[in-house]
Order: C-alpha cells, then structure tokens, then sequence
C-alpha cells in the first residue's frame, strides 16, 4: 500500500518537476522549441483575444487614420485565424487599393521619406533607405549631428554611429560586389526607426554601447572639427577615410537581424515593430518570430502581448508533453506488474 501512494504521488509531481526542468533549460538537449509546433498555439491565442467585429473595427480606425498599412495587417490576422470580416469594411479596403488611390499615396510618401530620412508608411521608409543607400542620408545625417558633436551639444550617439557604420558599409558594399548591403539596410532602417520614435530606450541603450565600441566618438570629433560639415562632398570623404578603420564584428550581428526581421516583415512594418523590442535579444527572438509569421507578426504581439514563439507555448502545452512521459512510466510499471503477477499465477498452480 505504502508504494502504491508513493507511486501515485510521484506520478502527480512529475509533470511540475518537468515544467520546471524546462523552464530552466535542463531538458534543453531533449525537447527544444521546434519540437512543439508554434502555429496553433498562436492561432488558438488570437481566437481567445479577437474576432471578426474586432478586427473590423481596427481596420476600419486604421483606414480613418490614413494607415493603410495597418488595416492591411489586420486584414491578413483575420485570414490567418479565418473569421469573416464585416463587408462593408472589406469594400473599404478594397477601395483603398485602388491604383490612383495607391499611385498618389506612394509618390509622396516616398519624395517626403527620401528627402527628409522620415515618414510614416512604406513608401515614405523606402524613400528614406534609398537616400541612405546612396550615402545621401548618412552624410544628411553625419552633418546634422556631428554639428552638435563639434558644439559641445547633445547628440544622438546611435543616429551619429550608425551614419558612420553606414558609410563602412557602403565601402564594403563596393569593394565586395554587394557583400555589405545587409548591414547597410540594416542600418538605414534603424536610424528611421530611431527617427519615428519606435526606438526603445532599454534597445537605445544596448545598440548605442555596442556603437561606442565600434567608433571612437572622440577620435570622430576630431575629424569632423576638421571638416566643413555644410560641405557634403567634404564631409564624405573625411568620414569615409575614418570609418575604414572601424570595427564591425559586434555591429554586424545586429544589423543582420534587422535585415532578416525586414526581408519578413517589410520595412514599414520592420519600425514599427522596434517599439516592442527592449534589447538586443529581443531583436533575436522578434526576428525569429517574423520567420513563421511574416508581415502579420506585429498585429500578433499587439493583440496577443507576446513577442517570442516560446511564449505560445504554454505551461498547459507543457503539461500535457510530460503527462505523455507520465503514462510511459505507467506502462512500463504495468507491464511490469502483470509480468510480476503472471508469475505468480504460474507459480501457485505448480505448488497446486
């Protein structure tokens, strides 16, 4: 009897010790993330946090707000969980994507991005990462801020840096035949995104330390004192001498991971999302995400408040993993005691 209760209460605790174990990462090298499919954990998380009503309502406040990108994504939520939307906010879109409609909303979106390095929706953003991917940007940029540099005045570390980084990697673009352009998007986006104020502060952070690394901003203020910095032409040349001698090694990383989350996600949806990573990790994880979900990934974090794919899966998901270890062991012990009580049996009927 005692070993009964002892069984039962180990059978009962085991699927806690489990969870526990996994959560700290002991099982790691025996159940990983990709053994437990994401996608219907996210699918079942968004049908408990909206429905067809909800996801009309946004998409017809994003098209009152001019954000076409928005409703868009919405749009795309609601075939993912597949849930009818009210017709007449589908007519709405479908209006919104005519081509005249698109035509007049692209052009000067993306003249207002290339000339001011700013906007608020892909074609403004994509106008902005052409002015960089000309260097037009970086120097725009270099000017604007290492004017305040030289001043003694407040500047922002991360936009300054990353002109730099930038312009290192146009050089390298060049010399490689094409083997900088992920950093030199990477770049250009989060600049934008630092522009627009989806920058966190705790992301600000980590990228601005790992910027100092790479250039010695007191080193850099020396030559641009050096330098007419309303001299464009100048300005280039003097920065593009010192950031040859830059290090890219911790830079390079991160920009890859921008520029990963953006082949996913596109580049307006690329800023917007930096608003939901807090660190550098983050940026991993959110990328990761993007991998599965595409262009639909920040209406997902948005609705459901997670930003990873190991946060769908939950500790009932869990659970239900380490009772199938749990009737294992109770296989086995069953099978154990038939063989025990078959024995017997036969035992008892040759003393017979």
């Amino acid at each position: 009897m005692r070993f009964l209760i002892s069984l039962v209460l180990f059978l009962l605790v085991l699927p806690l010790l489990f969870m526990f174990a996994f959560q700290r990462g002991l099982l790691d090298g025996y159940v990983s993330d990709d053994d437990i499919p994401a996608e219907p954990f996210i699918v079942a998380e968004l049908k408990s946090k909206t429905d067809g009503p909800d996801l009309s309502r946004r998409i017809d406040t994003a098209l009152d707000e001019d954000a076409y990108d928005d409703a868009v994504m919405y749009a795309e939520i609601a075939a993912y969980i597949e849930t009818p939307l009210n017709p007449d906010t589908v007519m709405r879109l479908e209006a919104e994507d005519a081509y005249t409609r698109r035509f007049t909303r692209n052009t000067s979106s993306f003249i207002q991005g290339f000339v001011t390095g700013e906007g608020n929706d892909t074609p403004a953003f994509m106008g902005a990462m052409a002015s960089d991917l000309t260097v037009v940007g970086d120097v725009r940029d270099i000017g604007s801020e290492g004017s305040k540099l030289v001043r003694g005045e407040e500047y922002s570390k991360m936009i300054l840096g990353l002109s730099v980084v930038g312009l290192a990697a146009t050089t390298a673009t060049v010399a490689t035949g094409g083997g900088g352009l992920p950093a030199r998007i990477g770049v250009s986006l989060l600049k934008i995104a630092r522009k627009a104020g989806t920058v966190t502060t705790g992301f600000a952070r980590d990228m601005t330390r790992v910027l100092q690394e790479a250039v010695n901003f007191e080193k850099l203020g020396g030559t641009l004192r050096a330098v007419d910095l309303a001299n464009p032409q100048a300005t280039r040349r003097a920065v593009m001498e010192y950031a040859d001698g830059i290090s890219m090694a911790r830079v390079t990383p991160i920009l890859d991971d921008v520029t990963a989350l953006e082949r996913a996600t596109g580049p307006a949806e690329t800023v917007r999302i930096m608003k939901y990573v807090d660190s550098t990790d983050d940026l991993a994880r959110v990328t990761k995400m993007s991998g599965t979900l595409g262009t639909k990934t920040r209406g997902i974090i948005e609705i459901t408040g997670k930003t990873g794919l190991r946060a769908f899966k939950t500790a009932w998901n869990l659970l239900l993993v380490a009772l199938e270890f749990v009737w294992a062991i109770v296989a086995g012990l069953g099978a154990l005691f038939a063989t025990a009580l078959g024995r017997r049996v036969v035992r008892g009927r040759r003393r017979a």
